[in-house]
């Protein structure tokens, strides 16, 4: 019964994870200038945080860390960037195009977890 609990809650947070990792870097994508990185709305601030503690709980639910989870690190460091740099073109794109990294590591679970069935 208990690992059916936590497969449902490994699929469930898996899910989630790709959908407001999809918000995230839609927003980011769809982002004009440097100030509309710099000027996040309050809601993307809160489905960072939202994707990270989904993180921490399927970790201690799978109990295992595959190599592609950390990629999520890079899309966390890029969303960052424009808070701590200075404004450059290069610094626009880099935040822009590694925001992506925070959609690839669920869409890789997903599709084991597909595989899996």
């Amino acid at each position: 019964m208990k690992s059916k609990f936590n497969r449902a809650i490994h699929i469930i947070s898996t899910v989630l994870l790709l959908v407001i990792a999809i918000m995230i870097t839609g927003y980011y994508l769809f982002a004009d200038s440097y100030d509309d990185l710099k000027n996040v709305p309050t809601t993307l601030y809160i489905a960072a945080i939202v994707y990270i503690l989904i993180q921490l709980i399927k970790r201690n639910v799978t109990k295992k860390m595959p190599w592609y989870d950390w990629l999520y690190y890079l899309g966390l460091g890029a969303i960052i960037l424009p808070f701590v740099l200075p404004e450059k073109e290069w610094m626009f794109s880099l935040a822009i195009y590694g925001s992506i990294a925070l959609v690839v590591p669920p869409l890789f679970e997903l599709i084991q977890i597909l595989r899996s069935k």
